[in-house]
């Protein structure tokens, strides 16, 4: 019988956003849901949206859920969100977009929880009409599920690490335009065989954009003209937990502000450590 209380977290949130120019308004967080330190389920859903020129959607819906499965002893919580017929200014739009964070702890175990990105994918993204091809890493980060297993496969297998590096800009530097830099965390990182690391976490693409007809691309970033960036796919990596945001639009012209789409996180863990 596990007689240890277990704390859950998970926290899913659909679409929320601010424009600062030329008039100053914020989109409230719609469909946010959050889980008691005791789990259960929590959803939340936003009907159609229109607001100004700027944001419209059929709808978006977030579920997070924490539970015990006494049979194998683990402990599961999951984050999910889906967006619907999301249109950006008539620039950017997506048929739909969905968000999956899964995540399980071995009850009494020290070992590094499981959490899979797997299910997050974008349906039908297009750019002014155009479709963006995008490459999906989800299964690749559904497989290495732990830290430890990013890290070792990191350090083992050559492809690998040249693939991030590329799709990272690890160590690019200045080779990246000025306005994109925020985006890469890792631009002045030294290559030494490790995963790059900051307080404890990684920082990963989930997706890479493969083709954005009449845009820039770095990455998972995209530089619209008239528009601005479209940051894709962010998934950050910590021992303990993974958080993942799909879609922010970082508005810089005719429009200044930002729209985020699905984000969402998990983790949790005992409190009390095992013997």
């Amino acid at each position: 019988m596990n007689d240890r209380r277990f704390h859950y977290h998970a926290h899913a949130v659909g679409v929320s956003g601010r424009i600062t120019d030329p008039f100053d308004e914020e989109i409230e967080v719609q469909a946010a849901s959050a889980l008691p330190t005791s789990g259960g389920r929590s959803s939340a859903r936003h009907p159609a949206y229109q607001w100004r020129d700027v944001l419209s959607h059929k709808g978006v819906s977030t579920e997070t859920t924490g539970k015990h499965h006494p049979e194998t002893d683990h402990h599961e919580t999951i984050a999910s969100a889906t967006v619907e017929d999301i249109d950006i200014c008539g620039v950017v739009q997506a048929d739909a977009i969905t968000l999956q964070v899964r995540c399980l702890h071995a009850g009494g175990s020290s070992d590094e929880p499981r959490i899979s990105p797997h299910g997050s994918e974008f349906h039908n993204l297009r750019i002014h009409g155009k479709k963006v091809e995008l490459v999906s890493y989800v299964n690749h980060y559904h497989d290495l599920d732990t830290m430890t297993k990013v890290r070792d496969h990191y350090r083992d297998n050559a492809r690998f690490r040249d693939g991030f590096h590329r799709d990272a800009c690890v160590g690019r530097g200045t080779a990246v335009p000025e306005r994109r830099r925020k985006y890469f965390p890792w631009l002045r990182h030294q290559a030494n065989g490790e995963m790059p690391v900051h307080r404890g976490q990684t920082i990963v693409p989930l997706f890479v954009v493969k083709s954005a007809p009449g845009c820039e691309v770095d990455g998972n970033v995209i530089y619209i003209p008239d528009f601005g960036h479209l940051h894709l796919g962010e998934l950050v990596i910590a021992p303990e937990q993974r958080r993942l945001t799909m879609l922010h639009a970082d508005l810089g012209s005719p429009r200044k502000g930002q729209i985020m789409s699905l984000s969402g996180a998990g983790n949790g863990g005992e409190t009390i450590p095992p013997p």
